[in-house]
């Protein structure tokens, strides 16, 4: 890596098409075919995958048939899968399931918390600190998504100390990693580059990986996850095809693509050790079982950096 990320080691990439991106899909996909996706985003290298969320399948159709993908996937042998649990029955579900890692989420917003979760932030996160006893009881590592993060579509703007005392308590918890969450696209990259440093500065002691999760819904998604890089941020949520978005909120659409932040990422000379090749053919099955064209634009222009370049290339 060239000197204009001295302070930015290896990109951690994880791929939550297979949760967040299908869950705001109108076609379900049964779970062999989401078997088949998350098979076809492993095999390009990314290091780990959100596989799904134990939720009620009435309340997000998308995701039934957990169990099943989890028989199809094998994951007790795959620390690489975490999965999304809502709730302590989501969390008895995905550990008889076998999964090696988990994660939990909640809102800063009381107001989309209410629209997910059914009550406050506060209950959640009383339900949380339940869950987090459970897992480090039964010694499975699990993550943290703190949504709304950067404001919310109910209440406006989250006050950013809000966000930090939620996010040092939750980490006070035992999570290796914390993800911030721009769960409607509401951020711009001032703002995450201030709130991912004061994030930094609070986890600083702490063993906890630092992530953002940010959708490109207002078209800001891509220079945000350049703010959060030259933040020191490591860890980057993303879906294949740029599908997907919050159910629960308005007009909440659009991950960043997979492809395309790893194109950006190659053009600036991170390493991440996933092959865009495969990522943009997977891409492309993906538009297949979906039948509509995808967000992502990489494949439809034609990558210009398929391997991370040398600082050379720009002199």
């Amino acid at each position: 890596m060239d000197n204009r990320f001295p302070m930015t080691p290896d990109i951690t990439i994880v791929d939550v098409a297979p949760r967040d991106g299908l869950q705001n899909e109108g076609k379900r996909l049964p779970p062999q075919m989401r078997a088949e996706l998350i098979t076809r985003i492993e095999a390009a290298g990314v290091p780990r995958i959100e596989i799904g969320s134990f939720v009620n399948p009435g309340r997000v159709p998308q995701m039934a048939g957990m169990d099943d993908l989890c028989r199809r996937l094998n994951v007790s042998e795959k620390p690489i899968y975490t999965a999304l649990v809502p709730n302590r029955k989501g969390y008895e579900l995905a550990a008889n399931a076998g999964l090696r890692h988990i994660r939990l989420a909640i809102l800063a917003s009381d107001a989309l918390n209410q629209a997910n979760f059914n009550c406050t932030t506060e209950t959640s996160y009383a339900s949380f600190k339940t869950i987090a006893a459970a897992a480090n009881t039964a010694g499975t590592p699990f993550g943290a998504i703190v949504g709304a993060a950067f404001g919310c579509p109910y209440e406006g703007a989250v006050p950013t100390t809000r966000v930090l005392d939620l996010a040092e308590r939750i980490a006070d918890l035992g999570t290796d990693e914390l993800i911030l969450a721009d769960t409607t696209g509401m951020a711009v990259p001032d703002q995450v580059a201030a709130l991912c440093e004061r994030m930094s500065a609070v986890l600083k002691n702490k063993p906890v990986t630092l992530g953002v999760h940010l959708h490109n819904t207002r078209n800001t998604g891509y220079a945000n996850a350049y703010a959060a890089l030259k933040a020191g941020v490591t860890c980057f949520d993303t879906a294949l095809g740029g599908i997907g978005g919050c159910p629960f909120a308005p007009r909440a659409v659009g991950n960043i693509a997979t492809e395309d932040l790893l194109h950006m990422l190659n053009g600036l000379g991170c390493r991440t050790q996933v092959e865009l090749p495969a990522l943009i053919d997977a891409s492309a099955w993906l538009a297949q079982q979906l039948e509509k064209d995808l967000p992502a634009l990489v494949g439809k222009a034609a990558p210009v950096f398929t391997r991370p370049i040398p600082a050379s290339w720009y002199s």
